[in-house]
């Protein structure tokens, strides 16, 4: 039987509840001195790069996915050939510079199998493999694990009791004993002992240096360096956790969590090596280095020529001679698919001057080489336009870059993140360019006033593109209810779909808010000093159930349905004090310290993105609030959801689409439209072409608009599936260091069967519009918390938005 379920349950959630979840060109720098090989795209005439300026490096691709599944190197050994290792895969050796793999025994790991996990596996460069491995998952009959239905019952009757109850799980999913070794090129195995510190935890990191040398990280500060024999001892302490070891020669390149800045060590004398210019660099370019766990690099440092190292990531690949005054760009990233996110770069080596192989996420291999006779920018370009960075357009830009050369996809974002321009500055700024003929070709219209701006005919009616594409191949019926009656001005990626998720008895008779305010007051009677909701916000609890209300705010000739507002600020005053009334200290501590750490990264208006407000079922099963409210937005999302009843204890769990003041609402993402005068409507076509077919919107991922994309995003990966269905596992640990972890499984066949008879049936679209939104916020926060009565927040609703029409 497939043991698939090792590679799945040590992916696991190490975190402290958050009751919260998320759901739907480079500047010159005087500091970093930077001192490009080609013009700033920005400064480049709208007729391009067709002039003297020549010379850009292409891409070639070759899919290794089905040869790869977790990649942890790849390596140049000292007889020229390559080598990539994974965690579940078997060795991939080319003898032609990446253009051919074929695959490589090791007699260690074959015959270990899949009896063990592997945490890290790199080779030396005389081909030496470091391990580092857990087998305490391995049965006494060589790794043979007992019947998968026992342990499953067993596992999920221990949740309940290791959040509360007297008897704690006896093994955790999150506590390892791994066991590190080093096997030579002749089959020899070296035992390594790591003497870590308590504070280390237990090894996860080998790094080897060009020379030869090992060295092992940890959770920890400390990186110990491992002698040929085994044995090893504390070589170097830094302040931060190292993710990213690289070696240039006698220097060791460091970069980790908490690291302002990548450091330069020198080895051989012991003292770190100042290079201002590429800590200012990496501080004006890279400031917010996530490391994504380990799975990938927003960063990646390694060497090339003697003294020389590279940095690769969303920017592109720049140069730096350690010591000198300038940083050069080789590769700008909005003309390469280093700058897609969907692109998770693992490794990139130097092949010879003018060439480099990238290996990413997904077993995509890509060779950079340079061409000195094409255009440094291309002639053609496209502009399209968010006012948030948008996940999805940067993915579908750079696969549109990469398939047409010639194009250049300009992407303009009107709020960065971080910076001070407001949303109310970027319109101002958008109409204008707009009114006077230079606006963008593709505008995402999340965010935008959409209905003054179809009312002034700015958008390109899209009916003629829907049918060209064929209607049938998309959920039409999303599209056309996004705009009742009106025409198709935009066409959304994925939709999202509000959700409740509780016990039968409750769930099942909330439809319609006030029956959901019943609901709730029901609930708080029969679980006193619980946490009902997992929001102790008034401004939250009004956000989350204005996705199923807000369609209802208006009347069909546009103006404000006082009685409707009248009712929905009545209605969530009853929820947000039964949610209150009587919850404990430790419940309103939990929440306050996720809305701080979501006001730090976030800013202060993170209560109104409605992508905070996903359904996390761990929460649920592990007791910490009564009731999932929330978005479900991808396809592994329902897959967790529709699992909350197939758990011991748990199997009187209900899932059902969320109604409020209305009813079958779903909401719509990533709505693209086109400027109606644009100068280049058939490029734009051809973009949205792109955006909306199958292997972009597969690569999106979510609740896909397109009915082949979203049929393969359901279709579980046999490799992964196990007889009872189980599909994976899910866990955290909370602030007290408990555990909660549950078994996920393929929905069964009526359960795909309702979620499709979702997407058939949906017929009333959540459009934020963020002005009245806020105003019935913020008003109606006084009328919740008692400090002003319901017509006098009515009436200072109307109030603001009729200044908001003035101006």
């Amino acid at each position: 039987m497939k043991k698939f379920w090792k590679k799945r349950n040590f992916c696991l959630i190490a975190a402290a509840v958050v009751m919260l979840l998320a759901g739907c060109g480079n500047k010159d720098s005087e500091a970093g001195k930077l001192n490009n090989t080609q013009e700033d795209i920005t400064g480049i005439e709208e007729t391009g790069g067709s002039g003297s300026a020549r010379g850009r490096y292409v891409e070639e691709e070759t899919d290794l996915s089905d040869l790869l599944e977790q990649v942890k190197s790849m390596r140049l050994l000292l007889d020229g050939r390559l080598v990539i290792t994974d965690s579940y895969r078997s060795l991939q050796v080319s003898e032609d510079q990446g253009t051919t793999w074929t695959k490589q025994s090791n007699g260690w790991l074959d015959e270990r199998g899949d009896g063990v996990y592997i945490l890290d596996i790199k080779m030396a460069p005389d081909g030496t493999l470091a391990v580092i491995y857990d087998d305490s998952a391995e049965g006494e009959n060589g790794g043979e694990q007992e019947d998968e239905a026992e342990v499953d019952i067993e596992t999920e009757a221990n949740v309940s009791e290791s959040l509360g109850g007297e008897e704690e799980t006896e093994e955790s999913l999150f506590h390892l004993d791994p066991k590190c070794v080093l096997i030579r090129p002749d089959g020899e195995v070296v035992p390594v002992f790591p003497e870590l510190k308590e504070e280390d935890g237990y090894p996860v990191h080998f790094w080897i240096s060009d020379s030869g040398r090992f060295f092992i990280t940890s959770y920890g500060e400390d990186i110990y360096e491992v002698k040929q024999d085994g044995e090893s001892e504390l070589f170097l302490t830094v302040e931060g956790n190292p993710q990213l070891v690289q070696f240039m020669g006698d220097t060791m390149i460091l970069d980790g969590y908490d690291f302002a800045a990548p450091l330069l060590y020198d080895m051989e004398k012991k003292e770190y090596v100042e290079d201002r210019v590429l800590t200012d660099f990496v501080a004006e370019n890279y400031p917010d280095r996530q490391f994504n766990g380990g799975s990938w690099y927003d960063l990646y440092l390694f060497p090339g020529e003697e003294g020389t190292i590279y940095l690769a990531g969303e920017k592109g690949l720049y140069r730096h001679v350690v010591g000198q005054e300038e940083t050069e760009r080789l590769i700008d990233g909005a003309l390469s698919r280093l700058g897609s996110p969907k692109y998770g770069l693992k490794d990139m080596i130097m092949l010879g001057e003018g060439e480099f192989l990238a290996l990413f996420s997904g077993g995509k291999l890509v060779r950079f080489s340079y061409d000195p006779d094409i255009a440094s920018v291309p002639a053609e370009r496209l502009k399209v336009y968010s006012l948030k960075e948008s996940y999805d357009i940067r993915v579908a830009a750079a696969a549109y870059q990469v398939q047409n050369p010639d194009v250049f996809v300009e992407y303009e974002i009107g709020m960065e993140e971080g910076g001070a321009v407001t949303r109310e500055d970027a319109l101002k700024k958008l109409n204008t360019r707009i009114m006077a003929g230079e606006g963008p070709d593709i505008l995402m219209l999340d965010g935008l006033p959409v209905d003054s701006y179809i009312q002034k005919g700015l958008f390109l009616e899209l009916d003629g593109f829907l049918e060209d594409f064929g209607e049938d191949k998309l959920f039409g019926n999303l599209i056309r209810a996004s705009w009742k009656d009106e025409g198709i001005y935009g066409i959304p990626a994925k939709v999202a779909f509000p959700i409740l998720l509780g016990k039968e008895k409750y769930v099942s008779d909330m439809k319609g808010l006030s029956a959901i305010a019943d609901g709730i007051e029901r609930l708080r009677r029969d679980n006193p000093g619980k946490d009902l909701l997992g929001i102790c916000s008034e401004k939250g609890i009004m956000k989350i159930f204005a996705s199923v209300s807000a369609p209802s705010w208006k009347k069909t000739d546009g103006e404000i349905d006082r009685d409707a507002l009248s009712d929905f600020l009545t209605q969530t005053k009853r929820i947000y004090e039964a949610q209150m009334d009587g919850i404990s200290e430790k419940s309103i501590e939990r929440y306050n310290s996720a809305s701080e750490y979501s006001v730090r990264d976030y800013g202060e208006d993170w209560e109104y993105d409605l992508s905070f407000y996903g359904g996390m079922s761990l929460n649920y099963i592990g007791d910490y609030q009564q009731l999932l409210i929330g978005l479900t937005t991808y396809p592994y999302d329902y897959f967790d959801l529709t699992s909350v009843h197939k758990a011991k204890g748990f199997e009187d769990a209900c899932l059902m689409p969320m109604e409020g003041q209305s009813s079958k609402v779903f909401v719509p993402c990533t709505l693209l439209g086109i400027n109606a005068a644009s100068a280049k409507k058939e490029l734009a076509e051809d973009f949205l072409k792109l955006f909306f077919g199958k292997e972009n919107q597969y690569a999106l991922g979510g609740f896909s608009i397109n009915r082949a994309a979203l049929e393969e995003l359901f279709t579980p990966e046999e490799d992964y599936l196990g007889e009872s269905g189980q599909y994976g596992s899910i866990g955290m640990i909370d602030e007290d260091g408990l555990e909660v972890y549950m078994d996920v499984y393929v929905p069964a066949k009526e359960e795909l069967s309702e979620f499709y008879s979702w997407m058939e049936s949906m017929d009333t679209p959540y459009i934020e519009e963020q002005v009245l939104e806020r105003a019935v916020f913020e008003e109606g926060s006084k009328f919740i918390l008692g400090q002003a009565g319901l017509e006098e927040a009515l009436d200072a609703v109307e109030h603001r938005l009729a200044i908001y029409m003035v101006e």
